[in-house]
């Protein structure tokens, strides 16, 4: 993996760690985030585990997606939680009227990841 990739990465981890810290989505200082898969410079799908929290993880996708998490229980693989996503963006958008047209695009591409082979061959960090 080169440079300018991991450093995206830990930024975007740093960020959605912040982020999901201040929403209360985990209450513990000492929290582990990993990345789980990552479409390189767009999106990234990863895990955060509250320290506190006795079983479980949270799923969460960040990058050139708004910010959305997930219990663990939702999904058993990356795919599976970028699907969910999906649809939760697709579900959000369609509350939202025109205004969640952009949302409803990135859903739809979102889908179009989920469905393609190619995006979760091994060699990812989040390979199935």
């Amino acid at each position: 993996m080169d440079e300018k990739l991991q450093a995206w990465i830990k930024q975007r981890l740093d960020a959605a760690v912040q982020t999901l810290m201040k929403e209360g989505v985990v209450e513990s200082i000492v929290v582990e985030a990993k990345p789980a898969w990552v479409l390189p410079h767009t999106l990234l799908i990863g895990k955060i585990r509250d320290q506190a929290r006795l079983g479980g993880f949270t799923w969460f996708i960040c990058g050139d997606a708004p910010l959305t998490h997930a219990e663990s229980s939702v999904a058993a693989t990356p795919r599976e939680a970028a699907r969910h996503f999906a649809l939760q963006w697709q579900l959000r958008a369609s509350r939202e009227g025109m205004a969640g047209e952009a949302l409803a695009i990135r859903a739809g591409a979102l889908y179009q990841i989920v469905e393609e082979d190619a995006f979760w061959q091994t060699g990812n960090l989040g390979s199935e």
